[in-house]
């Protein structure tokens, strides 16, 4: 069965290029001939907080963590590493009914990325076989024009909302995200920041605890080193992602760790340095600091510039990361990589379903949206690959099943 890990790759990333249906085609007729209104006046809103740097301190006066502290953290830990449950407490809802009206405008930071592929088409279908009447995609490839012109073309088409996915930079799009909300679009994001830094560009955030991934990648560090955890942090400054799940890293591994017994040096990177660059400034610090013990990778793009840095220089630090990309699971199945906090595009996109249709019914909105994440360790995938039968066809499917699938079914009486 272990054979079977690079036609799985080849499998979940042939998916992506799958055609969507005709419900998920992008649109380039405007379905109203009334005239955008262009005139919106610019809201005051405040910065992007992910342009600030983080930094991490250990208190001289925090004592050492106990051994119950540590029992607890391996217990977290240890609870993460198997196939999460559905857990959504949510009402329950007449998706059909709901749905049958609703035109929503889906667009992602990159199309074309692995992730967000996936992602958009398991959106597509899901929304496709509820019952939304249309849903409108676009062709995205990162940047911020193509971005802004794929809001441009949602003003145009006149959905009832505008679904933003994944990690974009709001601060350049805002004009746009304005004039879709001053001509009655309401707009939603999901898979930037967590429960705690609600998206204050948007009307609705779907709420994804990405805090606890920070802090779950702290804990397995803190556990594989009972306390004594040398860590060193790679974050981007410029991803609001990263930002949030560095901000859970930072309130665990001060929470835990002493001075006595640990540090964190923190790399704080922008864009343009992952893989161009970053790799130097990695191999730098783990020249001069021997002692380093754990790196931490809070953006996937990231991941190979560390792998490159712990091999060219020698360095027996460990790396934990998180990401949901076939590659993400390749590093993490190679060994390469300790241990990945891994989430699912097909689990992220029926949630993003869901809290769009709680939205469009006037329902009660959840604080926290089931997207659980999964620690991974080259043992734990390749035992689920050898546990996995002909029914699971890509890796997402093996290491999260298709529990969620029935769970969301029964909550939206289908």
């Amino acid at each position: 069965m272990r054979k079977l890990l690079s036609a799985l790759l080849i499998v979940s990333i042939a998916a992506s290029a799958i055609t969507f249906s005709a419900c998920g085609q992008k649109n380039t007729n405007t379905t109203s001939s009334k005239t955008p209104d262009t005139s919106a006046a610019r809201v005051s809103r405040p910065s992007r907080v992910s342009e600030e740097p983080i930094e991490v301190s250990v208190d001289e006066k925090k004592p050492r963590m106990t051994e119950a502290q540590l029992a607890d953290l391996n217990k977290k830990v240890t609870d993460c590493q198997g196939i999460p449950s559905f857990t959504c407490t949510s009402e329950k809802l007449d998706g059909r009914k709901i749905s049958k009206d609703l035109t929503v405008s889906l667009i992602c930071d990159n199309s074309s990325s692995p992730f967000q592929e996936d992602l958009i088409r398991n959106f597509v279908r899901t929304a496709d076989r509820i019952g939304f009447k249309h849903i409108i995609t676009a062709e995205t490839d990162g940047t911020a024009s193509t971005i802004n012109d794929a809001l441009t073309q949602a003003v145009k088409d006149k959905p009832n909302m505008v679904m933003l996915s994944g990690n974009i930079n709001k601060d350049t799009v805002v004009t746009n995200i304005e004039l879709a909300q001053a001509n009655g679009i309401e707009v939603v994001s999901a898979g930037t920041t967590g429960c705690e830094q609600p998206d204050h560009f948007v009307d609705y955030t779907v709420p994804i605890p990405y805090e606890n991934v920070g802090a779950l990648m702290a804990d397995w560090g803190i556990v594989k080193t009972k306390g004594k955890v040398n860590a060193l942090v790679v974050n981007c400054t410029d991803s609001e992602l990263s930002q949030t799940i560095f901000r859970g890293f930072k309130k665990e591994f001060e929470q835990y760790v002493s001075a006595d017994d640990g540090n964190c040096t923190v790399i704080n990177a922008n864009a343009i340095e992952l893989g161009n660059g970053l790799t130097n400034k990695i191999k730098t610090i783990l020249e001069n600091d021997r002692k380093i013990n754990y790196i931490f990778v809070f953006d996937d793009a990231a991941i190979t510039d560390a792998v490159s840095s712990v091999v060219q220089t020698s360095s027996s630090a460990k790396i934990v990361a998180t990401g949901g990309k076939p590659e993400d699971f390749n590093y993490a199945q190679s060994g390469s990589i300790d241990m990945l906090v891994a989430h699912s595009y097909e689990w992220t996109a029926y949630a993003m379903v869901d809290y769009i249709l709680r939205i469009a019914g006037g329902l009660k909105l959840p604080e926290q949206q089931d997207v659980p994440f999964r620690v991974l360790t080259k043992d734990i995938i390749n035992k689920a690959i050898d546990d996995s039968d002909d029914s699971f066809d890509t890796f997402d499917e093996i290491c999260f099943g298709s529990n969620f699938v029935t769970g969301y079914n029964n909550l939206w009486n289908y």
